[in-house]
């Protein structure tokens, strides 16, 4: 009698120690998800700055030349634009990645506790494991079509100007 308490004490032990690992794992990942989004958002602003610059400098430019330079600074100002569209859909994505599932701690002490394996066997931490997460495929599909339309809105702007500057 006094064996089998303790050998569920010990299974319950076990499902604690899970519970508190995957806590701690979902912190991390969190505050790890948090920091790579400031950064991204910090490069979309510096990239934001730049093209607004880039952008009173061309129309400067073409202002005081009617034509010239200003062509090279508008690309630049486009591309510049396009980085900066690109780092704050990626810091979108990264911060809205939905958490890791995890099992309640009551649930796992309830299986803990209830669950009879054999005289030599104590359930291990990782049959006491947390619930299966969705594909990367499935997170990741809306950011992914963003990305792709605004490349080919660039592409199709890039196109545009190039075949207007031939025809000219």
């Amino acid at each position: 009698m006094l064996d089998k308490l303790s050998r569920k004490i010990e299974r319950a032990k076990y499902a604690a120690g899970s519970y508190l690992h995957d806590q701690l794992d979902q912190t991390q990942a969190h505050v790890t998800s948090y920091a790579v989004a400031i950064g991204l958002y910090a490069a979309a602003a510096i990239f934001l700055i730049a093209t607004i610059l880039v952008g009173a400098m061309a129309g400067f430019r073409w202002t005081e030349f009617n034509y010239g330079h200003f062509e090279a600074f508008g690309a630049l100002a486009d591309l510049l634009g396009a980085l900066m569209v690109g780092f704050t859909f990626l810091a979108i994505y990264r911060s809205q990645r939905p958490a890791k599932r995890i099992m309640p701690l009551a649930s796992r002490l309830r299986v803990a506790i209830s669950s009879s394996p054999s005289r030599d066997e104590i359930a291990p931490a990782a049959t006491i494991a947390s619930l299966a997460t969705r594909s990367s495929e499935a997170r990741g599909g809306a950011a992914i079509s963003a990305l792709v339309v605004a490349s080919s809105l660039f592409g199709w702007a890039m196109l545009r100007r190039r075949n207007l500057r031939r025809s000219a």
